[in-house]
């Protein structure tokens, strides 16, 4: 039996997240972002999933692209064509 902080998730899991401010791209409010992987970060206002960008100033873009029509007028996706 090994002992705490040992094994597969002993010492090497390492866990930080990010907390930065800006304005949303998709929502357009101020609001804050937390970091889900060191460039993707989520809008905490409205949620969307954003990849920073950093060319002489930090830019945040959609990272996902837009659902398809089919799942944004309410209907579930089709399955089974």
């Amino acid at each position: 039996m090994s002992k705490f902080g040992e094994g597969t998730f002993g010492s090497k899991l390492n866990i930080a997240a990010q907390v930065t401010n800006g304005v949303c791209p998709t929502c357009t409010e101020r609001s804050m972002f937390v970091s889900i992987t060191p460039e993707i970060f989520r809008c905490i206002t409205c949620g969307s999933d954003l990849r920073q960008f950093i060319n002489g100033s930090i830019k945040y873009l959609p990272a996902m692209t837009k659902p398809s029509e089919e799942t944004t007028n309410g209907d579930s996706p089709k399955m089974g064509g």
